[in-house]
């Protein structure tokens, strides 16, 4: 199955797709090589063409204007920072949905885990498509970070064979982990990005465009 039809079919149709999912044979490797590095490749694509070529910044996105300049190379480096971040997030989910899942009586299956995590992220990846439109982007950014939640829902017991009464705690369990990863990781590339354009004066002119 080609990477758009299982993103198609997973945004679409996701009780069929997962009960596919669930049986196909896969692997860790395949699972990011063949799927989550093509369409993690989507923001950051976005990024450089539309930030970086058009000079649509992230405040233009939220529909403020007036956001602070940025150079090729500055953008460019921050986009790729980001695509590094988001597969580690993603392993680290899937790590920890293979650990927790035993507690509500789910399988402990690691393959089975990053299946779940992996296609359950496709609309945060696909989303950025559209990402680059003032305010609209903003807004379906965050219906895709929802949507992602559902998905996850719908998943756990065709995947993971958690029982359908402790999915929603499971579900919730799920996000709460992703939100302490989420400030965890926020805060490394914080410091990443500060000691690299900030602490550093020939980068910090990158940010100006001097």
């Amino acid at each position: 199955m080609s990477i758009v039809e299982r993103a198609k079919n997973i945004i679409l149709k996701p009780t069929d797709e997962w009960n596919v999912i669930a049986s196909e044979p896969a692997t860790i490797g395949g699972l990011f090589t063949g799927y989550a590095m093509p369409l993690a490749l989507i923001p950051l694509v976005s990024t450089i063409l539309f930030t970086g070529l058009l000079g649509i910044s992230a405040a233009d996105m939220m529909g403020f204007g007036d956001g602070m300049p940025l150079d090729l190379m500055a953008i460019a480096g921050m986009a790729i920072l980001s695509l590094i971040v988001s597969l580690v997030s993603l392993f680290v989910m899937g790590t920890m949905v293979k650990l927790v899942s035993p507690s509500f009586n789910g399988t402990s299956d690691k393959v089975q885990a990053m299946k779940l995590m992996t296609y359950a992220s496709t609309p945060s990846w696909v989303v950025a498509l559209l990402s680059w439109i003032p305010f609209l982007g903003a807004v379906l950014g965050f219906a895709a970070i929802v949507y992602v939640v559902y998905l996850i829902y719908c998943g756990l017991n065709p995947v993971m064979g958690v029982p359908k009464e402790k999915i929603a705690g499971f579900t919730v369990a799920i996000v709460l982990i992703y939100v302490v990863l989420a400030l965890i990781m926020s805060g490394i590339v914080a410091a990443l990005l500060y000691s690299t354009f900030f602490a550093n004066p020939m980068m910090g002119g990158a940010l100006s465009g001097a």
